[in-house]
């Protein structure tokens, strides 16, 4: 019986089909509100000056790997893959649709578009911290693991070694 020998190069060629590859999403839901007065001498609140926005939007978080970053070796029918130590952030994004807010507006001191943004920056750095909570970056490892097994699928008298 003759056995198929697999280099390290088609390997590579196999899992470049991959290029990057989101493993694992997660999402969020935050509610911010941000108050801001305009004030005289840096320590006095002008009264009636108050601005109010609260804004509760959802979110989605996807990590993964650079197939690039993925490092092989072939050696005695086992194929060698060492990941990264932990899966890349690929994207965070506010899904535009899930935003509500509330605003109270001050004639003396108007609402203006970078407090809006202020407040999705840190929705954004809040989501991102509530989903790392929840193991994302493992269970972006334990994906990309199963899909690598898959992709492979084809090289049966090989084991596939994760290091």
């Amino acid at each position: 019986v003759e056995k198929r020998i697999v280099t390290k190069e088609e390997v590579e060629s196999k899992l470049q089909e991959m290029a990057e590859l989101t493993t694992y999403s997660g999402e969020y839901t935050i509610t911010l509100s941000k108050d801001e007065a305009r004030y005289i001498l840096d320590d006095y609140k002008i009264p009636g000056t108050t601005n109010s926005i609260e804004i509760t939007a959802s979110g989605i978080v996807k990590v993964g790997y650079d197939i690039n970053d993925i490092k092989i070796r072939v050696d005695d029918f086992k194929i060698y893959i060492s990941l990264p130590d932990k899966a890349k952030l690929n994207d965070n994004y506010v899904i535009w649709d899930s935003v509500k807010y509330t605003e109270i507006n001050s004639i003396l001191n108007p609402i203006n578009l970078s407090q809006y943004q202020e407040i999705v920056d840190e929705i954004e750095t809040k989501g991102l911290a509530d989903v790392e909570s929840k193991d994302i970056y493992e269970k972006a490892e334990e994906n990309v693991k199963k899909i690598i097994s898959v992709f492979l699928s084809e090289f049966v008298d090989y084991e596939i070694i994760y290091m």
